[in-house]
């Protein structure tokens, strides 16, 4: 019996291989994009979908007057232009363990990041104001039987910036409102692999959920107020315990700093 749900588990797998590989190697088009958009999916799945695909977008004036037409955000626009047409991001060669680890099975480890529009980000905290750094992540992935994990992955087990104030504030530049774009989250230490992790949603045989933002697990809940023009205020509603954290943003970047 047992040897008859491992091979019905590992069918399952290679089937959802076969789905995710189909899937994509045919490049994202303006009207694959639109139908994203009449799906209801946000803006946030959709710019994840296009930063991690090859594209194949027309850019002319009349092709931005009828994205714009369909209802896709100036966001979305404009890294559809920053695209144009071109190959998936390259996969980076996974990180050498001694075992275990998240990059252990994975199917993916690339470099991500960059498209970023926040300026400076600045920890506001009793033992001091310090200014963060943004670092750029790699993208994990590994099955969980039919789910896929994903991990969103930052060098090295601790910040170097740090604090013992349990409920310190970010005070962030950025032209649009942090709200459902920038997350501040909790990161995992991975002991076996050096790096900090931040769960992302999960994709699944035949779907995915959550899949262009942090795991609701690893998110912190904030009060974000606006201090006038474009600087903004991120406050955690609960102290948080010792441990790493940072302000996590779509393009797979994170101003990061810890808590002692």
């Amino acid at each position: 019996m047992r040897t008859v749900v491992r091979l019905v588990m590992a069918a399952c797998v290679a089937c959802a291989a076969v789905v995710v590989v189909a899937a994509q190697s045919k490049p994202v088009t303006n009207a694959d994009v639109i139908a994203l958009a009449k799906a209801g999916m946000g803006e946030d799945v959709i710019l994840a979908k296009i930063n991690s695909s090859a594209t194949d977008f027309k850019t002319d004036v009349a092709d931005l007057k009828a994205l714009k037409s369909a209802g896709l955000s100036d966001n979305v626009i404009s890294t559809m232009v920053r695209r144009g047409t071109s190959p998936a991001p390259a996969a980076a060669p996974p990180a050498s363990t001694g075992g275990g680890g998240r990059t252990s099975g994975t199917t993916g480890n690339q470099v991500v990041g960059g498209l970023s529009d926040v300026g400076v980000v600045t920890l506001m905290a009793k033992d001091g104001r310090k200014e963060l750094r943004s670092a750029a992540g790699t993208i994990s992935t590994t099955w969980a039987y039919v789910t896929q994990l994903v991990y969103n992955n930052f060098d090295g087990l601790k910040a170097d910036v740090r604090t013992t104030d349990r409920r310190p504030s970010l005070v962030v530049k950025s032209a649009k409102s942090p709200r459902g774009r920038l997350y501040l989250v909790s990161a995992e230490v991975d002991t076996d692999n050096n790096v900090r992790s931040v769960k992302m949603g999960n994709s699944r045989l035949f779907g995915a959920k959550n899949i262009g933002a942090p795991d609701s697990d690893n998110q912190i809940e904030c009060d974000v107020v606006n201090e006038g023009g474009d600087v903004w205020r991120m406050t955690p509603k609960k102290d948080l315990a010792p441990g790493e954290y940072g302000l996590w943003i779509q393009s797979n970047e994170m101003f990061d700093f810890g808590i002692d």
